[in-house]
């Protein structure tokens, strides 16, 4: 597959001259299914944990099912899981989400179609092993219950809206566009499927429509591929605290016999295959042998979809209306901004909670915490399955970055956005709705919510230790440092788990938690508001009349309801996360910073900290302070990260080290530099190797080839192809970037070290 402006003929052949004619045709691999099971099977096994106590128990069942290479049919199954578990009010999410054997579902939910055959997960974790049973059991009753009634046509309306916006959301802001279209396409292409079906689906969409006319169709989808097949499996995963000993003891025996059964010619060999490894892994790659893109083919300059300003009133207020016209494939994307820190337009500065929002303790939660919920008028299932109905869903979140010329100030906007079809106008009232008339008295659903995050959270750990190693390690370096590590880092973790203990034994807690949290919304919504439409060229009229009109009548204009003190009676495992009066107080965890010309200087103060988590690996991570974005050292810093990645810290600490991944990175919010391990075996070892690259980059020569490659790969992700409205309002030139070379790197290496 190839994708891009370079005729397709063109492409193969330059494949086919430099590289596959230098190789005769290999052997078909075939894709062939599993020996299908005659009966449902359980297994039971542990996992590496601390502690081994109650409520640890992770319920898995699953289901094997057809292939992907029928377009239609791995569509219907998508259909099958809509239904089952789109959103918080759907049958099989809502049954877990409330169950009373075990905290929250289990991740593994939902439908996986990444391998020839498809599965069906389902689970309960946060449970107990003797509940095995009986959460199988209630799993297969309730999908039971929902074979039997046939599901109504606006339950069924809403997933097929679903499935045709995942079809029409061009995504691709991660990774180039044409290469995660790509990627899609291979996993059907790899089995014999046809690639060009997983892209055009129009017509497998009315072929389903057509089926779902007959009521019986979906219930006997859940009985055919669920309740009557028998190819089901059932895992019980249970802690383990004494079970990394005993993997690592076993290890060390093994090792121990066979260095015994070694001949003294065995010992030689090992010794010459280590020597050859490490002359191999030290030998520089020849890099003439592949396509070389130069710095003479980047452009001096990147440029980015431009939008415009209009002057609008919303909610009553002089406001500003962003439009950004894109082919969006039939999706307009909608966003209201609420500026915390910094004026858009004429707006009055004095307005702003410059500090009283993002330095409040429940700002992550509240985010969390605000789509999922029901309103004055509906309840949280019943607002669940509005929002599926007619958008992507509703998500809130806190937009804030580091000023480029300080440090020690920030740009914070409250962001409230949803995605929908062309037509489907209502999202722009739904959006709207969950700003204004969202509740917080559900006690039973915030419990859900926060206990469920709890879970994830606990559970991601091993996965992600090296960014919270990474933010541990920066946390004195900037404001935004301070309060990342402080709201999303491992103590807000402790803080959710110490208040989810004191709320288990004292029903007052959730009181005076959702009448925090009312009063934060209240301070909020009463905020000026702007706001941005991305659509298409055609849309783009309609849509904004439709978004001012929206905000005509609002409940904060005339809204007597603003609370004047956001932060009063904050449960005290979260107060604690407090930083004080303008961000400039001391708490036991976060000190002040004051504003300077000494960025060295100008850091908290913080002693080398480690965090004790269940796994049997490091992650580990170094950071050094460096200037905010708009220094003349800033470019060298970004080139500097790739440089020390590839040209020393990938082969001491991945190839000889033994660590999953390692590296290097500027943070231009942190305002640090920083180094890290990845599922790492050494400890102590990998901090030497972090100093070690720096002492490398100093006195040793150095490849202008590795600099140059280092230089591309930034500009890379600088332009590579996004979607089309991914591409908005941003400008970078890369003009100092190409222009750093290694004496001005090592000197400013110097500088910050």
């Amino acid at each position: 597959m190839s994708f891009g402006n370079i005729p397709v003929a063109e492409t193969q052949a330059k494949i086919h001259e430099d590289a596959l004619i230098q190789f005769e045709a290999g052997k078909k691999h075939v894709s062939r299914p599993e020996q299908r099971l005659s009966a449902p099977i359980s297994a039971v096994d542990t996992y590496t944990a601390d502690e081994a106590g109650p409520d640890q128990t992770h319920h898995v069942v699953a289901w094997l099912l057809p292939s992907i290479t029928d377009p239609k049919q791995r569509l219907a199954l998508r259909l099958l899981e809509g239904v089952l578990i789109e959103h918080s009010g759907s049958p099989l999410r809502a049954y877990l989400d409330s169950h009373p054997l075990g905290k929250a579902p289990s991740p593994l939910l939902g439908l996986d179609d990444s391998h020839y055959e498809m599965v069906f997960y389902t689970g309960l974790r946060g449970s107990n092993p003797e509940h095995a049973e009986a959460v199988e059991q209630g799993i297969i009753d309730l999908l039971t219950e929902v074979a039997n009634s046939p599901v109504d046509d606006e339950t069924i309306e809403t997933i097929l809206h679903q499935i045709e916006i995942d079809q029409r959301h061009i995504g691709g802001d991660s990774i180039p566009y044409g290469l995660n279209l790509m990627l899609e396409g291979f996993s059907t292409a790899i089995h014999d499927g046809n690639p060009i079906d997983v892209w055009e689906v129009d017509e497998h969409l009315q072929w389903l429509r057509e089926q779902v006319v007959d009521p019986q169709w979906l219930p006997n989808l859940i009985k055919t591929h669920l309740l009557d097949n028998q190819h089901r499996v059932r895992v019980t995963m249970t802690p383990d605290s004494e079970k990394s000993a005993r993997l690592a003891a076993a290890e060390q025996v093994r090792l121990d016999t066979i260095a015994m059964d070694l001949s003294a010619d065995d010992k030689d060999i090992l010794h010459k295959q280590a020597l050859d490894l490490a002359a191999r892994q030290a030998a520089p790659d020849d890099l003439s042998l592949l396509p070389k893109v130069g710095l003479e083919d980047v452009p001096t300059d990147i440029s980015f979809k431009e939008g415009t300003q209009k002057q609008v009133r919303l909610s009553g207020q002089d406001s500003t209306l962003f439009e950004y016209e894109a082919g969006t494939n039939g999706i307009y994307y909608y966003q209201v901004i609420v500026p915390l820190t910094e004026a858009i337009g004429n707006q009055d500065t004095s307005s702003l909670p410059v500090n009283e929002v993002i330095n409040h303790p429940l700002l992550p939660i509240y985010l969390s915490l605000l789509s999922e919920l029901g309103t004055d008028s509906m309840s949280a299932h019943e607002m669940q399955a509005k929002q599926a109905a007619h958008s992507s869903g509703v998500t809130a979140r806190i937009s804030q970055r580091t000023h480029v010329d300080d440090s020690q100030s920030i740009s914070s906007y409250f962001v409230v956005a949803t995605r929908a079809l062309n037509r489907k106008p209502e999202a722009i009232d739904l959006l709207k709705e969950v700003m204004e008339h969202s509740i917080f008295t559900e006690h039973d659903r915030i419990k859900e919510i926060l206990q469920q995050r709890q879970a994830s959270w606990q559970s991601n750990l091993a996965g992600s230790g090296h960014s919270y190693a990474m933010q541990t390690a920066s946390r004195g370096m900037s404001r935004q440092a301070q309060l990342e590590y402080v709201r999303s880092g491992l103590p807000a973790l402790n803080a959710l788990k110490a208040f989810l203990g004191h709320a288990s034994s004292d029903d007052t807690q959730w009181d005076t938690l959702a009448t925090s949290l009312m009063d934060l919304h209240q301070r909020l919504i009463s905020l000026p508001k702007h706001a941005v439409i991305i659509c298409e060229a055609e849309q783009t009229e309609r849509l904004s009349g439709l978004i001012v009109d929206s905000w005509t009548e609002s409940k904060a204009v005339t809204s007597a309801e603003k609370a004047d003190n956001t932060e009063a009676n904050i449960p005290s495992e979260f107060a604690n996360l407090h930083l004080d009066t303008a961000l400039n107080g001391e708490t036991n965890s976060v000190k002040a910073l004051e504003s300077g010309d000494d960025v060295k200087n100008n850091v908290l103060d913080v002693a080398d900290l480690a965090w004790l988590v269940p796994t049997n690996v490091y992650h580990n991570a170094s950071a050094y302070t460096v200037p905010a974005a708009d220094h003349p050292d800033t470019a060298a810093l970004m080139v500097l990260a790739p440089y020390l990645r590839n040209g020393y810290l990938h082969s001491a600490i991945r190839e000889r080290g033994g660590a999953y991944g390692g590296g290097a990175g500027y943070d231009a919010n942190a305002c640090a530099f920083k180094f890290f391990s990845y599922r790492d075996p050494q400890c102590a070892e990998t901090f030497e190797h972090f100093e070690a690259s720096i002492e490398w980059i100093l006195n040793e020569p150095q490849n202008d080839e590795q600099l140059e490659e280092a230089i591309l790969g930034i500009i890379s992700g600088m332009d590579k192809p996004g979607s089309p409205a991914g591409r908005r309002s941003k400008r970078a030139s890369p003009t100092c970037i190409i222009a750093v070379l290694i004496g001005s790197a090592k000197c400013v290496l110097r500088s910050w070290q």
